[in-house]
């Protein structure tokens, strides 16, 4: 039979130091994936817990940035009202002070014929006023050459009396 020799190595005890080397060595492989999983899974935690906090301030923003464009549109909104109230107060004494000046010029022009008729009356007056007056001077001329008359004969009546 064969027999090893104490030489020689026991390729049964070899084999088990090899197999229980192998093992070792899966063992550690094992242990060092064991802790890189561990690694990667807080990582990859962290890297969640990072994005949820992004996402949380990106609706945030977002919610913020509708809120302010929500309120610009309702100052603008606010802002196109008055403004349109303004344009319509304004249109409406626009009318009334265009109304006021129609009657104005309505006015002016009445006031003009009454002018142009008066001017147009007054000499057609003057003339028959001018006429009566001379009428009336040689009225009293002839009144004054009768009195005239009349006085010396008056005069001489009397001193014949």
């Amino acid at each position: 039979m064969n027999t090893p020799s104490p030489s020689e190595p026991n390729p049964d005890l070899t084999s088990n130091q090899d197999r229980e080397i192998s093992l070792e060595i899966v063992q550690e492989q094992y242990l060092k994936l064991k802790l890189n999983v561990e690694e990667l899974e807080t990582k990859v935690t962290q890297i969640r817990g990072l994005l949820q906090t992004l996402v949380v301030g990106l609706v945030i923003a977002v919610l913020l940035a509708i809120g302010i464009s929500g309120w610009f549109a309702y100052r603008l909104l606010l802002q196109e009202q008055i403004s349109q109230r303004e344009i319509e107060q304004s249109a409406t004494e626009n009318a009334a002070i265009l109304e006021q000046i129609e009657e104005m010029e309505a006015q002016l022009q009445r006031q003009k014929k009454q002018l142009e008729t008066f001017r147009a009356e007054v000499p057609e007056e003057l003339e028959t006023l001018s006429d009566t007056v001379q009428a009336n001077q040689r009225q009293l001329q002839l009144l004054r050459s009768r009195l005239e008359q009349v006085e010396p004969d008056s005069a001489s009546g009397q001193t014949n009396n």
